[in-house]
């Protein structure tokens, strides 16, 4: 059994750890507030900072900002700059195209292994919620340990407290190390999001935690995933990282995107390899993954109802309502997502939030309507 540090001590000096923040998505189940020009991640959602915010301000006690990559779209070059001044262009990648999480992870990971070959690297997604950011960061090192000693791939689960179909499970087995106050499971199998049955029996079995898609382990063990796994991806990677960091960077990104796969880490590499690890966050989590989510953050009023912005309502329950321009009116209705922006208003039944998704996949096919996305 592998011994963990005390967590309250201060991470080996001997770890040079980065941090890859990715933030290439759209947001489309917050529509119509998020969209592709100004995503989710760069929305004030919840307090005084937008999401890639507070995920870059809680990890500088850990990691200085000078090692803190950010991973977009282009398009959203500027909104990274004005949200985050502190990093300077070199510390931006910018994809030409979303291919999902693989490519974007293994060009973080080769421009890291450019920089440090023994970097350890820490992927997290950048509009998750943390209540408990000490802890988080007492999580994080203890996987940076296991990861260096190990030379594993180390993921973070949280445990399912409901049925949820939203997200990915983690099937874990026996305890590898409780050393300490975090305690790390070898992992036996990745599921994809499950219908309510499955759900349900995995939240009854106990051997399941929620996968929360934030990884640590060292720049060399992914790079060897790459080309054991997603040998077309790696042989990309290997022709790309000569010119990473150079002026001929964004031309070569754009060539290598052309060519690779649109596959997930998850179904890429992690479901396949064999030397994973899942780290216990007991830190609390919230992926903020819908609109129904925003009523764990506000409080409720009287008739269960979560109101932002200006809204006059007879006789109505259990509803969520973002009012952003102008005032809205509620009469007679229960369990209701009402979202009013300057140019659309989104209207759902609560339990349907996952499904705004399938409207904004309608307007993707229709050419007179691509201007609300």
């Amino acid at each position: 059994m592998i011994k963990i540090r005390n967590p309250q001590s201060a991470i080996r000096s001997s770890i040079s750890l980065y941090a890859v923040i990715m933030a290439g998505g759209v947001g489309e189940r917050f529509w119509p507030m998020s969209r592709q020009s100004f995503p989710k991640q760069f929305l004030n959602m919840l307090g005084n900072h937008t999401m890639i915010q507070e995920t870059v301000n809680r990890l500088t006690p850990l990691i200085s900002s000078k090692k803190v990559f950010i991973v977009s779209n282009k398009t959203q070059r500027n909104l990274i700059q004005s949200q985050l001044p502190k990093l300077n262009q070199s510390q931006i990648i910018l994809e030409p195209i979303g291919k999902n999480t693989a490519p974007c992870i293994g060009l973080a990971a080769s421009l890291l292994d450019k920089i440090n070959p023994e970097a350890v690297m820490v992927v997290l997604p950048s509009d998750h919620v943390i209540p408990d950011q000490k802890r988080f960061l007492e999580i994080l090192k203890d996987s940076a340990e296991v990861a260096l000693k190990t030379e594993g791939l180390v993921t973070i689960g949280m445990k399912p407290t409901e049925p949820e179909t939203g997200y990915g499970y983690i099937h874990f087995e026996k305890v590898f190390s409780s050393k300490g106050v975090t305690k790390f499971f070898q992992v036996r199998r990745f599921v994809e999001k499950p219908d309510q049955r499955h759900a349900r029996a995995y939240l009854k079995d106990g051997h399941y935690l929620w996968n929360s898609g934030m990884f640590i382990w060292k720049v060399k063990t992914i790079l060897d995933a790459f080309k054991t796994h997603l040998p077309e991806i790696d042989q990309e990677l290997k022709r790309v990282q000569s010119s990473l960091g150079t002026p001929r960077q964004e031309k070569a990104i754009r060539e290598m995107y052309s060519r690779v796969p649109k596959i997930s880490i998850d179904y890429g590499i992690m479901e396949k390899a064999k030397n994973i690890f899942v780290a216990l966050g007991d830190f609390g989590w919230d992926d903020v993954g819908s609109w129904s989510s925003l009523e764990r953050h506000f409080k409720k009023d009287s008739g269960g109802n979560v109101v932002l912005g200006d809204c006059v309502g007879v006789d109505y329950k259990n509803s969520i309502v973002i009012s952003r321009h102008g005032i809205t009116g509620m009469v007679g209705v229960k369990n209701l997502i009402v979202v009013q922006t300057q140019d659309a208003v989104l209207i759902i039944d609560k339990s349907r939030a996952q499904d705004v998704k399938m409207l904004v996949d309608q307007m993707k096919a229709r050419q007179e309507y691509h201007k609300y996305l």
